[in-house]
């Protein structure tokens, strides 16, 4: 932040693991915190783990989980959670005879993304090898998943904070637009207007699932 009445010294630097190491060394601090500023974060918690500072809050390997998005459907193929059809790709090709399986529209989403930049649905074969170059420019250590895309599905979410795996408070919005707008530019309501209360309480039990 850089409110001067939320911190007691603020650094203007790059953001990266060396500044990192540097400032802990100097200020001699008891952890760091990662979950409160964005992608960048994120990107740099695993690395920021391994090489020995300590993390608060949500541990590096349950951020990976999250944010890679192989581990996180496989962990949602494992808990028993519905989710459209996805496969990890590393190649054009593979990609097309995923998108051929399954039908267009697709969406791709690379890992480890700001705000779901080069995130988009393909609804074409010359569309989706356009989106998997932008989406292998922002991404390059990580493979893509490209996921069957519903079309004129409804899209909620839910925001909850857990401790021990026990939610301690959620909050679910609902999109005014159908599915396929980013969030960054969708209209959100709260609370949701037009959802079933059952399909609220199946966002519950799915959240506590993978908490």
């Amino acid at each position: 932040s850089t409110d001067y009445d939320v911190c007691d010294r603020l650094y203007f630097d790059e953001i990266s693991v060396e500044t990192i190491q540097e400032i802990h060394a100097k200020e001699d601090v008891h952890g760091i915190i990662v979950s409160v500023g964005g992608q960048v974060p994120n990107n740099l918690a695993l690395k920021c783990a391994e090489s020995g500072l300590r993390i608060l809050g949500t541990s590096a390997k349950s951020i990976d989980n999250a944010e890679d998005r192989h581990k996180f459907s496989a962990l949602c193929d494992a808990l028993g959670i519905d989710q459209p059809r996805w496969a990890e790709v590393t190649s054009v090709k593979a990609a097309d005879e995923f998108a051929r399986e399954v039908g267009f529209p697709v969406l791709v989403r690379p890992s480890y993304v700001l705000s779901g930049a080069a995130m988009a649905v393909a609804e074409n074969e010359a569309s989706l090898h356009e989106v998997l170059e932008r989406a292998s420019e922002v991404s390059k250590e990580y493979p893509t998943v490209i996921t069957k895309f519903i079309e004129n599905a409804n899209e909620n979410e839910i925001d909850a904070v857990a401790k021990d795996g026990e939610i301690v408070v959620y909050a679910i919005s609902e999109h005014v637009e159908n599915a396929g707008v980013h969030s960054g530019d969708a209209t959100l309501v709260l609370p949701p207007q037009r959802t079933y209360i059952e399909t609220t309480r199946r966002a519950r039990r799915i959240a506590a699932k993978i908490a």
